[in-house]
């Protein structure tokens, strides 16, 4: 991975804290397959390795970048702030695989992108890193200082060592996610067409009937399509 940046090597940091540090990682996320709760310990570990005032963690979604954590409380952001490839200091990190460390004036770094609804967007020290697994960038990690901040090569080596461990992480939650996801689309079309076969028999009705009627009433009822199958399930079992 490559860097751009201007600073000074230091021994801030030595090689049994950097262990210690990945050690911290492997135990608290490598083996949690929550995708929410791996974010968000990943943002507490790199805020205290940095002693940022500020964490935010993208990851890529559909061809953009869309903010999944932060240090801060932002129940209305999350979710919300999407950045396409290229776009501000953290869109360009993670089209270009290199890290960027900005010890001041963060803000008038020409690739910098105002977001209104962040007061970060205010404060000086910036260190971007790309979170990359399998050759594949996953998304990017920012940290924050309010004010001015030299970050040393040591430091910067360290969180894109972070940066790299908690790819793996981050990959197997979404594998994880992707599957659990699939496995309750297949729950739930189970109990859907056994709904449908029940209400076609009652009321000698056809298939697209049955699934139109189960439809109505979960719009009706304000329920999911498996909630109500699982209610026409229940009641037929009482009637037999």
């Amino acid at each position: 991975m490559k860097k751009e940046n201007n600073l000074k090597k230091d021994s801030s940091i030595n090689k049994n804290q950097e262990l210690k540090i990945l050690r911290e990682i492997i135990e608290t996320i490598s083996y949690n397959l929550d995708l929410k709760e791996v974010l968000s310990r990943i943002v507490k570990i790199v805020s205290g390795v940095t002693k940022a005032d500020s964490c935010f963690l993208y990851l890529i979604d559909d061809g953009e970048l869309v903010l999944r954590a932060s240090l801060n409380p932002k129940p209305l952001e999350i979710g919300s702030i999407k950045l396409k490839l290229g776009e501000g200091i953290t869109g360009w990190v993670a089209r270009n695989l290199k890290t960027v460390a900005i010890a001041k004036e963060a803000y008038n770094d020409e690739r910098f992108k105002f977001v209104n609804s962040l007061p970060e967007d205010k404060f000086e020290g910036f260190l971007s890193v790309p979170i990359i697994y399998r050759d594949k960038v996953l998304g990017v990690i920012n940290v924050q200082h309010c004010r001015p901040r030299k970050y040393s090569e040591n430091e910067i080596t360290l969180f894109e060592l972070v940066a790299k461990a908690t790819g793996g992480a981050i990959g197997n939650a979404m594998l994880f996610s992707e599957k659990e996801a699939l496995k309750e689309a297949l729950e739930t079309r189970k109990v859907i067409e056994k709904a449908k076969g029940i209400l076609m028999n009652e009321f000698s009705i056809s298939e697209d009937e049955a699934y139109k009627l189960l439809h109505k009433k979960s719009m009706d009822k304000r329920l999911s399509m498996k909630e109500i199958s699982n209610a026409v399930i229940i009641s037929s079992e009482f009637k037999k």
